[in-house]
């Protein structure tokens, strides 16, 4: 859907001069993003509201897609798939925050902590459609690692201050981010299975 309005936007504007033919489609690509960006926002927010947890959602958020970015992990294969699979974790998030008793706390925060060496280890998993060269893979895990130490202390300052519900959000940030670099080196193994099979 992205994809037909950009086209038609990036269109009207080169029919009034605005942009050239050369910039169109890197024009209806910056579109796409901001749409797509605009609908993620949108989506986050209302599952917020929902859930009576709008502030929890925006802090997941940008708890959640600094470390992303440099740590990689699976992705779906179409961006309506991505949108969905991200809604549905956010919601799966709140759900566990919300409801879980505070008798658990601490069988979250260990889990929590084994999620934190699997993100230190296995970050960055590159995804096949954009893979990572030599330089690059050391880039991407220095910054990984640098924001998830960042994160720890800010959790470390958090538990001081008593503030379990939110500290609790950011072990499950830790959490999500696990599943997806497991599912990314999944994804990845199946493919490279795939190829050995078609070569032999």
């Amino acid at each position: 859907m992205f994809e037909r309005i950009s086209a038609i936007i990036a269109d009207r504007l080169e029919d009034k001069g605005i942009i050239q033919m050369e910039t169109k489609e890197v024009c209806a690509y910056g579109l796409r993003q901001i749409f797509s960006t605009i609908l993620n926002a949108g989506t986050m927010l209302l599952i917020g509201v929902f859930m009576h947890m709008t502030i929890e959602a925006i802090l997941f958020t940008i708890a959640y897609i600094p470390i992303r970015i440099f740590a990689g992990g699976y992705h779906a294969s179409t961006p309506q798939r991505c949108w969905a699979f991200s809604a549905v974790m956010l919601f799966m998030v709140l759900c566990i925050v919300k409801y879980t008793p505070e008798k658990y706390f601490w069988h979250l925060t260990a889990l929590s902590l084994i999620a934190s060496i699997a993100i230190f280890s296995l970050s960055p998993v590159e995804d096949q459609n954009k893979p990572l060269d030599e330089k690059e893979h050391h880039v991407y895990h220095i910054r990984a690692t640098l924001i998830m130490f960042s994160e720890i202390m800010i959790a470390i300052v958090i538990y001081i201050l008593q503030f379990k519900h939110i500290l609790m959000l950011i072990e499950m940030v830790w959490c999500s981010l696990a599943v997806m670099l497991l599912l990314g080196e999944c994804k990845n193994y199946r493919i490279e299975k795939k190829k050995e099979d078609i070569n032999e």
